[in-house]
C-alpha cells in the first residue's frame, strides 16, 4: 500500500495521473461519517495519492480500502476521470466534489465522463446528480457524471490532484483558479440589484442563522439592499445576481463560494460573522484570490445560541449579534450611509425569536456559554 502523506500542497508537479486497470472503491455499505475508506487503487493495490481528498491541507476525507475480491469487482471500458467524493451539499459540492474539475481543460474529448465516490453508498445518488446536473453544466463540469457504489475496475482512470478545499484550501491551485475563472458562469450575464443581502431568513430547519435577522434585513432594505434567497432561484440565476451586484453582504455561508468563482473586481462583501468559528477569513482569501474581491469580517458577535445542550456552534445554530457595531463598522466601510445607529436588540425581541425558532425546529435553543457553564458544574461534581 502507499503511503498517505500528513500534509496536503494544492501545487505538486505530478497533479494529473493515469492508472491502467484502476480500481475504483466506493465507501462501505455500513459506512457513515466524515472519513470514509474508499478512492482509487492500482490493479496492485496501492492506493493512488492523487485520488485522497482533503477537506483542509491536514484533513483526508479518505482513507485506503482494501481490496475486494475477484467476484466483487464490476467491470468498465474506456477511458475515465475520477471526480471524487460526491456532496449532495451545494457547499460541499462546489468546493470539494468540483474540486477536480479543472482537469478538464487537459483530458475533454479524451474520456467517456467523470466517476465519483459516494460519501456513502446509501440515499439516492441518481436524484443526487439529477438535481446537481444544471449546476455542474454551469460551473463547467459539462461531461457525463457516474457515481460508483460497487467496486469498479475501469480500463483507464484519469485521477487528477484536488483543486480547491475548506478552510486553508479554499484559495485554489492554479490550475484550478483558471479553469473557474474561464468556464465558470461564462454564459451568464449580469442581471439584478446592485445592491444585496444574502438572506439565511426562508432556510429550512437545521440551517442556522442569525436572531432577528428580521430586523437586519429591514434596515439593510432601507440601506437600498435587495433581499436574495439564493436557495429559491437556478443556479443560473444565482449567478446572474452574483455577477451584477455591487455591494453584498451576507453571513459566513456557502453562497460566498459561489460568489468567489463568478465576481469581480469591482465588488464589495461585508461578512457578518454568525457564530464561534474562524470562517470568515478563509472566505475573505479565496474571494481575493479568485476575483480580486474587497471583503472584511463584521464581527460583533455577542451569543452562540445552539439547539439543544450542544456544547459547540455548527451548521445549524444561530448567532446574536451586536446591531449598533454591526451599523457601526458597515458605515465604516461605506456598506451603508444611514446617519442614525440601529438599536441594540431588545430582551423582547431576542426572547420572540427564540420563540419562533423553538417553534421551526421542535426543540430548544440556548446560550453556548450557559452549556458550558453547565457541563463544567457536571464535571465538578463528578469530581467531587
Amino acid at each position: 500500500m502507499g503511503v498517505r502523506p500528513s500534509m496536503f500542497k494544492l501545487e505538486a508537479p505530478d497533479d494529473l495521473s493515469l492508472i491502467l486497470d484502476a480500481l475504483l472503491i466506493p465507501p462501505p455499505a455500513e459506512g457513515r461519517g466524515r472519513q470514509q475508506a474508499s478512492g482509487v487503487l492500482t490493479a496492485e493495490g496501492a492506493m493512488v495519492e492523487n485520488a485522497i481528498s482533503w477537506s483542509t491541507s491536514s484533513e483526508p476525507v479518505n482513507a485506503t480500502p482494501a481490496m475486494p475480491a475477484p467476484d466483487e469487482i464490476t467491470p468498465l471500458a474506456g477511458t475515465w476521470m475520477f471526480g471524487g467524493v460526491l456532496y449532495g451539499h451545494f457547499g460541499h459540492f462546489i468546493t470539494e466534489s468540483f474540486a477536480r474539475a479543472w482537469a478538464l481543460d487537459e483530458i475533454r474529448g479524451k474520456i467517456e465522463g467523470i466517476l465519483f465516490t459516494p460519501k456513502q453508498t446509501s440515499g439516492n445518488l441518481e436524484g443526487t446528480l439529477k438535481a446537481l446536473r444544471p449546476l455542474m453544466d454551469i460551473l463547467g463540469l459539462d461531461v457525463p457524471v457516474r457515481c460508483i457504489t460497487t467496486p469498479t475496475r475501469v480500463d483507464q482512470l484519469y485521477v487528477p490532484r484536488q483543486g480547491v478545499g475548506m478552510n486553508d484550501l479554499t484559495t485554489g491551485s492554479r490550475k484550478f483558479r483558471d479553469f473557474v475563472n474561464a468556464r465558470s458562469g461564462a454564459t451568464v450575464e449580469p442581471e439584478g440589484d446592485p445592491r444585496i443581502y444574502i438572506s439565511r431568513s426562508l432556510l429550512p430547519p437545521g440551517r442556522g442563522g442569525l436572531i432577528g435577522e428580521s430586523l437586519l434585513e429591514q434596515y439593510l432594505v432601507d440601506e437600498g439592499y435587495h433581499l436574495f434567497h439564493p436557495q429559491k432561484h437556478s443556479a443560473a440565476v444565482q449567478i446572474a445576481r452574483y455577477k451584477a451586484a455591487r455591494d453584498i453582504i451576507t453571513v459566513d455561508c456557502s453562497p460566498l463560494h459561489m460568489l468567489a468563482y463568478v465576481g469581480n473586481s469591482a465588488q464589495r462583501v461585508g461578512i457578518l460573522t454568525r457564530r464561534s468559528m474562524d470562517f470568515a477569513p478563509s472566505f475573505i482569501r479565496q474571494l481575493e484570490a479568485f476575483k480580486g474581491i474587497t471583503a472584511f469580517e463584521v464581527n460583533t458577535l455577542v451569543r452562540d445560541w445552539v439547539p439543544g445542550r450542544s456544547l459547540r456552534p455548527g451548521r445549524g445554530s444561530f448567532g446574536e449579534m451586536d446591531f449598533p457595531r454591526t451599523w457601526q463598522i458597515l458605515r465604516e466601510r461605506g456598506m451603508i450611509s444611514s446617519d442614525t445607529p440601529w438599536p441594540a436588540l431588545t430582551d423582547e425581541q431576542r426572547e420572540a425569536d427564540l420563540t419562533r425558532l423553538n417553534t421551526l425546529h421542535d426543540l430548544t435553543f440556548y446560550p453556548l456559554d450557559g452549556n458550558l457553564a453547565l457541563q463544567e458544574k457536571k464535571t465538578v461534581a463528578k469530581a467531587v
